[in-house]
């Protein structure tokens, strides 16, 4: 990895649809090269795929929050499961963490109201192996 194949990655993330002869143009390389580079780092695994990014306050998803949980149990992968198995189609999971320090998973989370959040909340509430949560509203990102 050089200064131009982070520039070319830099042009990816900003646009995933961008063509390689912009690339070229912006970064000052012919399109064949930039070409070749992009199959390299895909090749090696550094870029993994190319996916949408959906405007998600378009479909009134306007409230995120983080939700800390603390468990029991040390079974995380079970108890992330049946945490997504609580999850109500108006809610939205965007990411999920094993974190240390006082709790132990942490979850943000996209919903339409707080009351769609308290629901969930709750419902993560009855699993067995929760402790408790807590909840805190995103106001800017």
């Amino acid at each position: 990895m050089d200064a131009l194949d982070y520039e070319i990655l830099k042009r990816l993330k900003a646009d995933g649809r961008i063509t390689h002869e912009k690339i070229a143009q912006e970064v000052k390389l012919s399109r064949p090269a930039v070409r070749s580079r992009i199959l390299a780092m895909e090749k090696k695994g550094i870029i993994e795929g190319y996916a949408t990014r959906i405007n998600y306050d378009a479909l009134g998803f306007n409230i995120r929050v983080f939700v800390y949980i603390k468990v029991s149990s040390r079974c995380y992968e079970d108890i992330i499961k049946e945490i997504y198995e609580a999850v109500p189609q108006q809610l939205i999971i965007e990411e999920h963490f094993r974190i240390s320090g006082e709790w132990c998973l942490l979850l943000r989370v996209m919903c339409h109201s707080q009351e769609d959040i308290t629901h969930f909340v709750d419902d993560v509430l009855k699993i067995e192996s929760v402790i408790s949560t807590n909840t805190v509203f995103i106001f800017r990102s």
